[in-house]
């Protein structure tokens, strides 16, 4: 009970930090991702598409599926797992995306709060000439949550809401990108108190000043909050191997990993300093290519 307590106690605070709402807070869903500073919006990532920015899905050599695992600060209490395919389409009707995200707290077999996100999303091109790229894409969200009962005995139940998200990729002279994604533009809400859910613009430039080298910078505007700005470098090593590291800011931290890809499969590693005084994160993923030619 008194741990239950503890951790009860955690979450409240993590809510009250939180003005834009305690639920579906932004977790990487990617290891790569996070060693890149928590970057996505205009870094090509496949697999992730769906649940990155839709608009990277115009771009679906063959299909690619990954997942990923995460306990947030290394909490033994919570788990975060993430799946996400790329599934290319025939004719002009662009790719389709599917992904799905679980993050649950539970001690012992009580299980304090679950939330779970089914997405379907495609991506298509809107233009494209010798030197240039523009791609859009959307993504159609169903959010579940299911509270269990608190220290005191109420039990706030379980509740489901569906948010829509809108990306754009742009591409320009080949080595450089750019990407642009709205979460939540419907301005969903869910649970008894009519919680909002994330809403937030992000934006993000990728250059590849050589190759086996990409660089990043984007910032997040997430309403209610502080901007915050990420950065991040990926450099391939040898053949197959890359390395990778980042910045986050609000609170300042660091990130690093790797990645190892060899044929159709692919592991990933990252990591990053929890600021302040939380204990660092460490996630693992791994991704599996179909069809077509191997990466």
């Amino acid at each position: 009970m008194i741990r239950k307590a503890t951790i009860l106690l955690i979450l409240a605070g993590l809510a009250l930090a939180a003005p834009a709402g305690a639920y579906f807070e932004s977790t990487p869903v990617s290891a790569r991702s996070r060693a890149m500073g928590e970057s996505f919006t205009a870094v090509p990532d496949v697999a992730f598409a769906a649940l990155h920015n839709a608009a990277w899905l115009a771009d679906v050599p063959n299909g690619e599926v990954a997942a990923s695992y995460v306990r947030p600060f290394g909490y033994d209490f919570t788990d975060f797992y993430a799946a996400s395919a790329a599934i290319p389409l025939q004719g002009n009707f662009g790719n389709l995306g599917l992904g799905v995200t679980h993050f649950k707290v539970a001690v012992a077999d009580t299980s304090l709060l679950s939330e779970t996100r089914l997405t379907l999303a495609q991506g298509f091109e809107l233009f494209s000439d010798y030197h240039s790229r523009i791609c859009l894409g959307w993504a159609l969200n169903l959010y579940s949550v299911d509270a269990g009962e608190s220290v005191s005995g109420f039990e706030p139940g379980s509740d489901t809401a569906i948010g829509v998200d809108a990306g754009l990729t742009m591409v320009l002279h080949k080595r450089t990108r750019a990407g642009v994604q709205v979460r939540n533009l419907n301005n969903p809400t869910i649970g008894l108190d009519g919680q909002e859910l994330p809403r937030a613009l992000v934006a993000g430039i990728a250059y590849e000043p050589y190759d086996g080298v990409l660089t990043t910078f984007e910032f997040d505007n997430t309403l209610g909050r502080e901007v915050r700005y990420h950065g991040g470098l990926e450099m391939a090593i040898i053949d197959g191997f890359s390395l990778r590291a980042g910045v986050i800011t609000d609170p300042n931290r660091l990130t690093g990993g790797f990645g190892y890809q060899r044929g159709r499969v692919g592991i990933d590693y990252g990591f990053s300093t929890g600021g302040g005084t939380l204990a660092s994160t460490h996630q693992f993923g791994v991704r599996l290519a179909w069809g077509g030619e191997a990466p």
